[in-house]
């Protein structure tokens, strides 16, 4: 069964932020957000493949090239929560609290 991607927020300005941190790089923008939507269908799929993350264990974690997508998983809804994407060098930790 596939669950359905809801998109909070702050994943949209993340997702933002990315295009716009790398409007001088367009063509590795382009290659990033297509990485990131063919992972994202992958994961309606099966959402649970991506491991816990350890800091914030309410969030799953996923990689797309250098940034993080952090997620949870509504079973009740058979819902995909996106919140975050994060670039790996940031302080990943102070991005989510």
């Amino acid at each position: 069964m596939k669950y359905r991607l809801e998109y909070i927020s702050t994943f949209h300005t993340d997702v933002l932020n990315l295009i716009s941190d790398l409007e001088d790089y367009p063509l590795k923008a382009k290659r990033i957000i297509e990485k990131l939507d063919k992972k994202l269908l992958k994961l309606a799929g099966m959402p649970g493949m991506y491991q816990i993350y350890e800091d914030f264990p309410i969030f799953r974690k996923m990689s797309v090239d250098e940034y993080m997508v952090f997620y949870i998983i509504n079973e009740r809804d058979k819902t995909v929560e996106l919140h975050r994407l994060i670039y790996g060098r940031m302080n990943i930790r102070k991005q989510l609290e």
